[in-house]
């Protein structure tokens, strides 16, 4: 597999992995350049390499310029503002929409680094979660999310 369809792969993994029907909140996913900034809600459309966008009917590939427009609408959205009690479902899912941006980048043949940051749009940044994960090529070339148990602790201190 070449270094690009490694890349891929991974990403693909990871929108697998975010295309749960089980999932309620609202998603924005995005695949961003591997040196794009993952620090703003919305990232810029020219950072964005691929979009996905579910607003309550899974997972859909979207032009990365109508996702980041559709992220920035949602972002504006405050329906937990007032009484959560009278909201409707689609309120509800509203407030827990999430703006989730991932980049992929080779570290060596057999070793890619992901970074993912997942934002609440309502309740960031005290929602914001970040990732970074090493994915391992295995001997029969499956690709796996290998634990990073040195980074975990450095984040902790």
């Amino acid at each position: 597999m070449s270094a690009t369809n490694a890349l891929d792969h991974v990403a693909a993994r990871i929108v697998e992995r975010y295309s749960n029907p089980s999932r309620k909140a609202y998603t924005y996913l995005f695949r961003l350049q591997a040196d794009a900034p993952l620090t703003a809600l919305v990232p810029s459309a020219t950072d964005v390499l691929a979009a996905w966008v579910d607003e309550g009917h899974g997972l859909v590939p979207t032009a990365p310029s109508e996702a980041v427009a559709r992220c920035q609408a949602a972002a504006q959205i405050r329906p937990h503002a007032g009484p959560l009690h009278g909201l409707t479902p689609h309120q509800r899912k509203q407030t827990m929409a999430r703006a989730i941006q991932f980049s992929v980048r080779p570290v060596s043949e057999d070793e890619i680094a992901l970074h993912l940051v997942s934002r609440a749009l309502g309740f960031s940044p005290k929602g914001d979660r970040e990732v970074i994960e090493a994915w391992r090529r295995a001997a029969d070339g499956i690709w796996y999310s290998a634990y990073r148990e040195q980074e975990r602790q450095e984040r902790a201190e």
